[in-house]
């Protein structure tokens, strides 16, 4: 399955069958106690702490047993999860949390255990990948009042989307951080679900908890999360009833359109090309750069990695995002043009490593295949480097000059985080990308508050696109398939499991 390996900031789909969040003053209802339903994730996903865990199907588990303080449904306003009340400003934020919230243990949740969660996040120590996408790693205070339910964000330096930023980060209750380790077993959240068994690398069974604090009637009693690498298995499974959902990419889709099957179409695996920037590479060099963007034939190469059911992007944004929703900047993205290429690069002598995920699916590897022949015509050799754990080359400062990287990130200043600071493996800006004209448009973009930002962030965003810091080609997508199951999904295709419904 061709899933996003690394996942931050998810924005949550609407759905028709959406239940309450925690946060719901209505009566608990009860799931209605069938048989277990099965759906498959397309990865092991090792630790289950939801704090250290960015992965596509490590956050897809996160998202049964534990919740944030908001969620975002695509382009509308911010719903309350946790939270029931918030007040923002580029340098505050604060959250009034609801008195229905309960942690699996038993217990209330805290304005304390908000605050502890987020300290554990910006501790360099616990290694999160969400720290400068959810927690900014500098100037940020967080106060909790328990006796009001209140906990208080202020920022040294603004932020454009501050709701958006600290109010996805997965809430542990203080079970859990009384001992983090026990996270990477065990689950200790507010969520609808608990871990009940574990069989690392083949399947997780999830328990619905009885006094979750929003109606669970129909949902399903027991959730069966199988490990299924391959789509073709997954559909098989799904048509002899061994799974009752699954998400699926590519062609394997033809063969269940025509079932009565719950459907659900989400964006997923963003086509991006990355370039390594770091003095001594030869995409160092901005006319490299350029060069390589006008020989790949981005609608040719689009079109292959996604079965020709993609959409091109113009744009770091998902197709699916829900703010600064139709930001375009394909004016600033190099044309295709490689006679141009061509000119720079024929006698250059230049070989690049292109870095993957080798368990991305058979359209990434034909994307890589193609810009490889591309580059060819050009003049350039690309050596293939396919890697399951292509991220921890990157973030090392590993051996790479491009990677195709299907990373989503669902705010602008998100990619702040991704493309500004220090270096590996110092920090996390692993293109080494130092572009002033973007610094100087984020800079811009800090100042201003939600959609009053987005014309900076575009601004922002040319400026990489201009200065070849990234090509963007085409946004996959996939299904969801559900058998005797109502779903709802988010835009990076996660399952939500209080739009489940059974029976």
């Amino acid at each position: 399955m061709k899933r996003s390996s690394v996942l931050v900031g998810a924005v949550v789909v609407s759905a028709s069958l959406a239940a309450c969040s925690s946060g719901s003053s209505a009566d608990t209802g009860t799931g209605d106690g069938s048989a277990a339903t099965r759906f498959a994730v397309a990865s092991d996903p090792g630790v289950l702490n939801p704090i250290t865990n960015a992965t596509g199907d490590g956050q897809q588990l996160a998202l049964l047993a534990y919740e944030s303080l908001v969620r975002l449904p695509a382009g509308a306003a911010a719903e309350g999860l946790l939270a029931t009340d918030w007040e923002v400003t580029p340098t505050s934020a604060t959250f009034t949390l609801s008195p229905d919230a309960t942690c699996s243990s038993g217990e209330p949740l805290t304005a304390s255990d908000v605050k502890a969660t987020f300290d554990y996040a910006a501790d360099p120590a616990t290694g999160s990948p969400f720290l400068d996408v959810y927690v900014p790693s500098e100037g940020m205070t967080v106060t909790a009042d328990d006796d009001a339910g209140v906990v208080t964000f202020a920022f040294a330096t603004p932020l454009s989307f501050p709701l958006e930023t600290v109010g996805q980060l997965p809430i542990v209750c203080a079970d859990g951080l009384a001992d983090p380790t026990t996270l990477d077993t065990t689950t200790a959240g507010t969520g609808p679900y608990v871990l009940d068994t574990a069989d690392a690398g083949l399947s997780y069974t999830y328990t619905l908890r009885d006094d979750y604090g929003s109606p669970t009637e129909g949902m399903p009693a027991t959730l069966e999360v199988e490990v299924v690498a391959d789509d073709t298995t997954a559909a098989n499974m799904l048509t002899t009833g061994d799974l009752d959902i699954v998400q699926i990419g590519g062609t394997d889709r033809d063969r269940l359109s025509g079932e009565d099957l719950t459907t659900v179409d989400v964006s997923a695996g963003p086509g991006r090309l990355f370039f390594n920037q770091a003095p001594g590479r030869a995409t160092h060099d901005l006319a490299v750069r350029e060069a390589i963007a006008q020989a790949i034939d981005r609608d040719a190469v689009g079109s292959v990695s996604t079965g020709g059911r993609g959409q091109a992007m113009t744009s770091l944004m998902s197709n699916s995002s829900s703010v600064c929703v139709g930001e375009d900047n394909a004016a600033s993205i190099p044309a295709h043009d490689p006679a141009a290429a061509e000119t720079v690069l024929a006698d250059a002598g230049i070989t690049l490593k292109l870095l993957y995920n080798s368990a991305g699916g058979p359209g990434i590897t034909a994307g890589v295949e193609l810009i490889q022949e591309e580059l060819a015509a050009v003049g350039v050799t690309v050596e293939l480097t396919p890697s399951a754990s292509y991220t921890d080359v990157i973030f090392s400062g590993g051996d790479w000059d491009l990677v195709w990287a299907p990373i989503s990130a669902e705010l602008p200043s998100i990619w702040a985080g991704i493309l500004s600071g220090d270096f590996p493996p110092d920090g996390g800006n692993w293109t080494y990308n130092a572009n002033t004209a973007y610094q100087a448009a984020v800079a811009e973009a800090q100042q201003l508050s939600g959609e009053d930002s987005c014309g900076a962030w575009s601004a922002a965003e040319a400026a990489l696109f201009a200065n070849v810091d990234v090509l963007p080609l085409w946004e996959d997508t996939e299904t969801f398939f559900g058998s005797g199951v109502e779903l709802g999904v988010n835009s990076n295709g996660q399952l939500l499991p209080t739009t489940l419904r059974v029976g």
